[in-house]
């Protein structure tokens, strides 16, 4: 019989390809690809409560600072998430 931790492991993972997102569910921390043709990746931590924006171009990671989980939802769940990110996330929060 599997260990809880690898049997978790593997839910975790299955559930991750299935919906094309990657997260450890545990530690409150999300990623997710997006549709989109500005933006490749979205990431948040809920501990944090900071985003990482991936951008197609340059492919740079930029890490928004004290950013609303709601946010995270709405860039994930937008029809244009590179439209919602201009509107809601660019010249809004603090980033490195």
């Amino acid at each position: 019989m599997p260990s809880l931790p690898t049997a978790v492991q593997r839910l975790t993972t299955a559930r991750a390809g299935r919906r094309g997102i990657g997260w450890n569910e545990a530690e409150g921390e999300y990623s997710q690809s997006v549709d989109s043709s500005a933006i490749r990746q979205v990431g948040y931590s809920e501990n944090d409560r900071t985003l990482s924006v991936t951008f197609l171009q340059s492919g740079r990671t930029y890490t928004y600072y004290e950013v609303p989980v709601s946010v995270y939802r709405g860039i994930t769940s937008a029809p244009s998430p590179g439209r919602f990110f201009n509107a809601n996330i660019r010249n809004r929060y603090r980033f490195s």
